[in-house]
């Protein structure tokens, strides 16, 4: 189903939400849409559709033709199309559209786009990730990526940390839940964070980071990281990631309570008290969580 809105709920229409309540639309129906938001069809007057801003499908099995259309706008419309918001959740995206996603938002290409997600797309994997990122390591204005269960390997690592490299990149939140970075992954990674200035929330929650000597390496390194003065994270999310004692023990190197810039650090209670306390920070001006509810834990009365 097709829902066109903006915030007031009135006309003139800002967004697009499209989504599998009657069926999928598949890459056919997506590139009429584009093609209409672009108003280059047959018989079509009037030129792009200068208001739309944002647009969500949900389920819709865009498929990588599909992509391409969508990325097409971003490419040529951006001057008159500016589309600032893109979702495109469980649409069976691969390879070829992370491609001419990469080529639409790489330098001298689309500068409106501020948030891309691309949860749930497991034909992604490393490659799509790999030809994605050509493009966004010379971005500078994307905000959020966000790539969660995106059957995204270890080797994607070094790829992600050629975006975050970029000492110009714009991005503040990445967003990899749910993948298989873990410590290999890990390491790459923060090679490009190291030189990063702008990202300010990190969301590596169940990456397979465990307990491995690979694993622990790449603790390390996110440790140095967080240890570097110039670095902008402030929140990270590392649920699910079975690190055990001594990898909370690498980390609470970094995270004593003069670090103050690190506002939240979630870990889940599979580590053992003493440890998950050393670590754990709730988003309350850099002050340890105790007060229960998710990842906490309750005081003892």
């Amino acid at each position: 189903m097709a829902t066109i809105c903006n915030d007031e709920e009135k006309f003139p229409v800002t967004q697009f939400v499209i989504d599998d309540e009657a069926g999928p639309i598949g890459p056919g129906g997506t590139r009429a849409l584009m093609t209409s938001v672009m108003g280059t069809g047959p018989g079509m007057k009037g030129g792009p559709y200068k208001l739309l801003n944002s647009l969500r499908f949900w389920r819709t099995n865009v498929n990588d033709d599909g992509c391409a259309a969508i990325a097409e706008v971003l490419r040529l419309g951006g001057a008159d199309v500016q589309i600032s918001y893109l979702e495109l959740f469980d649409n069976n995206i691969g390879l070829r559209g992370c491609m001419a996603l990469g080529a639409a938002l790489g330098q001298g290409g689309n500068v409106s786009l501020l948030t891309l997600k691309l949860d749930y797309n497991t034909e992604l994997g490393t490659a799509g990730v790999e030809y994605l990122c050509r493009g966004l390591r010379t971005n500078i204005s994307l905000r959020q990526l966000h790539l969660a269960y995106c059957n995204v390997q270890a080797d994607a690592g070094k790829y992600l940390g050629g975006v975050l490299s970029n000492q110009r990149s714009g991005l503040q939140v990445l967003n990899v839940q749910g993948n298989r970075i873990n410590g290999l992954g890990l390491v790459d990674l923060c090679e490009g964070l190291e030189m990063n200035l702008s990202l300010e929330k990190l969301i590596l929650a169940d990456n397979m980071i465990d307990q491995e000597p690979a694993d622990q390496e790449g603790l390390r390194a996110l440790r140095n990281c967080l240890q570097r003065e110039q670095c902008s994270v402030t929140n990270i999310d590392f649920m699910y990631n079975r690190i055990g004692v001594e990898g909370a023990a690498i980390l609470a190197e970094a995270l004593t309570p003069e670090n103050k810039k690190v506002k939240e650090f979630l870990v889940d209670l599979t580590l053992p008290m003493k440890a998950f306390d050393s670590i754990f920070r709730r988003d309350a001006g850099g002050k340890k969580g105790k007060k229960g509810g998710k990842g906490g834990k309750k005081k003892k009365k």
